[in-house]
Parts: C-alpha cells; structure tokens; sequence
C-alpha cells in the first residue's frame, strides 16, 4: 500500500510540475485552468490566484512525496540511519509550510512577484 501511495505522490508531483512549466510557457494554458477550477466554491480572483500560485504547489507536493517516501524509515528506533529520514522528513514538512506561507502571500496579494508566470506578474492578488 504503501509503495502505491509513493508511487502516486511522485506521479502526481511529475504532473503539477509539468503543468506548471505549460502555466509559465503561455499565457492560455493559465486561462484554461482557470476555467477548469471553476468546479470550486471560490470566486474567480482567488481561482487566478490559486494558478498564480501553482509553481508553489508543485513544491509543496514535491516535500509531501518526500515525506511518504521516507517514512517507513524514520520510525523512532534509535539508529542513526533512522535519525537520517526522520531529519529529511522534518526538513521537508518545514519547507512546505514556509511554502505555504509564500503561496498565500501570492494569493492574497501576488507578491513575491518572482514566484509567478511573468504573465501573471502584473494582476492584482484578491486583496490588492
């Protein structure tokens, strides 16, 4: 099962990334997710904002494949090859909520605007 879940989570990071690099490649494909977010109860500046924010999300399904991955081996057992794991893991899951916390700066107001599709730079975030 486990190997399953692994095998999903880096899948699906190979696919964010992907779309990621087709968001930042044309300003279309950015129009055409936008569209298809339309299924979520949000208006549409978050909905831009979300895609605005789509490199970040990419990194944080890279560290929560991370964490997956390693987590048979960072049980708490004392060895040091354990402690390795359970380190790479906690790195990790620090690293996707700094992330977070960037991803909702993007959202709320496009800033840093060196995170974002050049163009997407010059939108306004939902606050601003």
């Amino acid at each position: 099962m486990r190997l399953w879940m692994t095998y999903i989570a880096f899948m699906s990071s190979i696919g964010l990334t992907n779309r990621t690099t087709d968001i930042w490649r044309s300003a279309r494909v950015a129009d055409d997710i936008v569209f298809a977010f339309r299924a979520l109860p949000l208006g549409d500046p978050a909905r831009r904002g979300l895609v605005r924010a789509m490199a970040l999300v990419a990194i944080q399904m890279w560290c929560l494949s991370i964490v997956i991955a390693v987590s048979p081996w960072f049980a708490a057992d004392g060895k040091t090859s354990g402690a390795f794991w359970g380190y790479l893991s906690s790195i990790a899951i620090l690293v996707a909520m700094a992330v977070a916390v960037i991803q909702a700066t993007v959202i709320l107001f496009n800033r840093p605007r060196t995170v974002v599709a050049p163009h997407m730079r010059s939108e306004r975030g939902i606050l601003r």
